[in-house]
């Protein structure tokens, strides 16, 4: 026979599931609203790398700065007067101040005396000649000066730009954190999740990018031998020629090349350029593109759209600082000294660099 409990216990019960769900849900938040509280999280962490790495830029800067301001300040005053002594003897020639020394040597009553004063004319000539010379070193020198001033002026305007950016950034991402902390009661647990992952991707997150970019760094510079083992990657159409690599041709080379890059492969797509790795429970991902530049020199330079580490996404100031670290290029005159890029088109599984002629 069933046993029949009382409607005052059944409410009871019921009651007592519920604020035990209500209890579970409160104390386990959102996946995706914890997702986004740690990725936060990690973005205030390297926008705070980030500034800084600016702040000991802008003091690096400052001092360079005054250097150079006292160098051209301590410049000027010696091409004036070195100006002041060219004018002297370019006053000279025109007053006909050198005319007696002339005159002396037509006049010289013996081939010695002529020879004399001919060699000391010379002297004068060299000297004259020396003092202008100098005058045009210095003031190249001073404008040489003069112009690294400005462009330190400008990375300095710039830096402060930049720092004043990351800091706005951090400032939102910050309140945006302290928002997603408010909203949950287990605040303490949360903290302690961001502060693991944070040490997560500085013990392991950031050691596998700074491998697996320091060793493609490396393996670029290989890049032209699989150009030669393979002469149907170069193709000519008239005085255009061409390269095509595929994705596949290029991971198996960069692999052969170092063991660091196990793991580590490209992927081509329509426009675009996806890259990753997994090293244990570690993985890394990006997403780029290859464009070509002419300054400081011809190369074929990839640019780091997005990073992502463990799924979480990275800012910015991530992806370029390790493109400052590793130079991921290639440089078509290591294919050929009269080459040049011109583009790079990127299609799915394939990527075509266009070259020209510099003859």
């Amino acid at each position: 026979m069933p046993i029949r409990l009382p409607r005052l216990v059944i409410l009871g019960l019921c009651c007592l599931l519920l604020h035990i769900g209500a209890a579970e849900a409160a104390a386990a938040p959102d996946t995706d609203e914890k997702r986004l509280l740690l990725e936060k999280g990690l973005t205030v962490y390297e926008l705070d790398r980030e500034i800084a790495r600016l702040t000991d830029e802008e003091k690096r800067l400052n001092a360079k700065l005054a250097e150079t301001a006292s160098l051209v300040e301590q410049a000027a005053v010696q091409v004036e007067e070195q100006k002041r002594k060219t004018e002297k003897v370019i006053r000279s020639y025109y007053s006909g101040e050198r005319n007696s020394i002339w005159l002396a040597a037509l006049h010289a009553r013996s081939i010695q005396d002529a020879i004399y004063v001919w060699d000391q004319l010379q002297l004068i000539i060299e000297g004259d000649r020396k003092a202008i010379d100098e005058y045009k070193e210095r003031y190249v020198s001073f404008k040489s000066m003069k112009t690294k001033l400005e462009a330190d002026r400008l990375q300095l305007t710039s830096t402060r730009s930049a720092y004043v950016a990351e800091k706005d950034k951090r400032l939102q991402a910050q309140k945006e954190v302290e928002r997603l902390l408010a909203s949950n009661a287990d605040r303490v647990r949360l903290e302690k999740e961001m502060e693991e992952i944070r040490k997560q991707w500085e013990d392991r997150g950031l050691p596998l990018f700074r491998q697996y970019f320091s060793a493609l760094s490396e393996a670029m510079t290989k890049l032209p031998e699989l150009f030669g083992q393979n002469s149907k990657m170069v193709s000519m159409k008239g005085l255009s020629p061409k390269v095509r690599i595929g994705d596949e041709e290029l991971n198996r080379f960069l692999q052969a090349k170092s063991k660091e890059l196990e793991g580590f492969s490209f992927l081509f797509e329509k426009g675009a350029i996806s890259a990753g790795g997994m090293s244990g429970t570690t993985s890394i991902s990006l997403k780029g593109r290859y464009v070509v530049e002419n300054k400081p020199a011809n190369a074929v330079r990839f640019v780091i759209d997005s990073l992502a580490y463990n799924g979480y996404s990275m800012p910015d100031s991530t992806a370029k600082t390790l493109e400052r670290q590793f130079d991921l290029a290639f440089y078509p005159n290591k294919l050929a000294p009269f080459v040049q890029a011109t583009d790079v088109q990127i299609d799915s599984g394939t990527m075509t660099i266009l070259l020209k002629f510099t003859l």
